[in-house]
């Protein structure tokens, strides 16, 4: 997925950019898209796989739904990180999280 707008978050290749500015609001069809796309070529981790003061330094877009245990995706530099399901742990793009270090 190459997004060069986060309006347009459609499949397009392996590499992955989110535009994260001023606005992060992305309708719930374009945030699941992005979801898809971090389960597909993300790891598994835990509760235990990431480290949160490095999660601190990233953009943060919510699901944008009611629930009160919504998903949550971390955004470093444009590329999608990482993305926390609520009760289960962290689905990481290995690429993306390490090239923070």
């Amino acid at each position: 997925m190459n997004t060069h707008n986060v309006k347009t978050a459609a499949a397009e290749s392996t590499e992955t950019r989110v535009k994260v500015g001023e606005n992060r609001d992305l309708s719930p069809a374009e945030f699941l898209d992005l979801y898809g796309w971090i389960r597909a070529n993300g790891e598994f981790t835990g509760v235990a796989g990431v480290q949160w003061a490095r999660l601190a330094a990233m953009a943060l877009i919510e699901e944008p739904t009611e629930e009160p245990e919504a998903l949550k995706i971390f955004v470093r530099d444009g590329y999608p990180v990482a993305v926390q399901e609520y009760d289960t742990g962290f689905i990481v793009t290995r690429e993306y999280y390490d090239a923070g270090q």
